[in-house]
């Protein structure tokens, strides 16, 4: 079965030639018990209208499951619209809400939406229509967002507008990360090379018996689009006729360098403000200085942020 999807530039809201995707059932097939959990529930809530929330880490696959979705409604033979939330402007929120009209509107990476757009978005949502050369433009669409972050903790943190939360978060979906359904790598490395291959010129392609076990040792912090391209390189390395384990080129880290450094916490003479201000500072350091990545780590506003930091600089600590 096949649906149409239209990207637009989010910067100039024109039109990206139209691509055709065909959704079949090996493009998100699984044997882990947990995700086919969570597509038989996507697969249900697609025959309604409700708006769903797919929180997720990202390269995770949420852009697929949001295309099964709509590949289940009954708005399937209609437009998906995919638009990036990154840095559209109003002129291309308006033009994908348009083109997405009768079809489904997909918002990626939601939490990215400009406060303003926050707020002309919901009023669409809520009135059904929106003003366009001084005329009434009714709008019937169904809303599938996409966000790497806690939604509900950007609201809390005034990051993110409360009553628009609520409209898109109808239901929520929660896609797993790759580490978390490790038992589909195999099936996964056979159906990304096999594509690989062939978009690549290569006539087949086999998995050397080695290459599997190695790959369901490894976290996949990047996930789907990591294995992709770690896949696409090998294929690369290997010529095309068979990937070896010698052709695969992933960096095992210790786990616990996925996480911050540990910070010790209470012992006598430690006041509350001081292991507040080594946890904020730890956070700061993990992330390489970036205030926005430590805000939302640590589930404080950056204006929050902002303000600690103006405090330890009183106090002659350089940040």
């Amino acid at each position: 079965m096949r649906t149409e999807s239209n990207d637009l530039n989010p910067k100039t809201g024109t039109k990206n030639e139209m691509r055709s995707l065909e959704i079949r059932s090996s493009e998100i097939s699984s044997q882990d018990r947990n995700y086919l959990e969570l597509l038989q529930t996507a697969e249900t809530v697609a025959k309604s209208k409700a708006a769903i929330l797919i929180q997720g880490e990202r390269g995770s696959g949420k852009k697929t499951l949001a295309r099964f979705i709509h590949s289940k409604s009954q708005r399937m033979h209609r437009a998906l619209i995919n638009l990036d939330c990154s840095s559209v402007n109003e002129m291309a929120l308006f033009q994908a809400i348009e083109a997405a009209h009768s079809g489904t509107l997909l918002l990626v990476d939601v939490e990215k939406l400009a406060p303003q757009l926050q707020m002309k978005l919901f009023h669409v949502l809520q009135e059904g229509r929106f003003t366009k050369n001084n005329q009434i433009t009714p709008v019937d669409l169904r809303i599938i967002s996409t966000t790497q972050v806690s939604l509900s903790q950007w609201v809390k943190s005034g990051e993110f507008r409360e009553d628009l939360f609520y409209r898109l978060n109808i239901v929520s979906l929660k896609n797993p990360a790759l580490r978390d359904r490790i038992v589909d790598v195999s099936t996964l490395v056979q159906q990304i090379a096999e594509k690989r291959a062939l978009s690549m010129g290569f006539s087949t392609v086999t998995i050397d018996q080695d290459v599997v076990p190695m790959l369901n040792t490894y976290r996949w912090p990047g996930n789907l689009s990591e294995l992709r391209d770690v896949i696409e390189a090998a294929l690369v390395k290997s010529g095309g006729a068979s990937i070896q384990s010698k052709d695969v080129d992933i960096h095992f880290v210790p786990e616990t360098a996925h996480a911050p450094t540990p910070i010790v916490g209470w012992k006598p003479g430690r006041t509350l403000d001081e292991i507040e201000r080594n946890v904020i500072l730890e956070a700061l350091k993990y992330h390489s200085g970036n205030r926005t990545h430590t805000a939302r780590s640590l589930g404080i506003s950056i204006r929050t942020l902002r303000n600690k930091l103006a405090e330890y600089r009183v106090l002659g600590i350089k940040v």
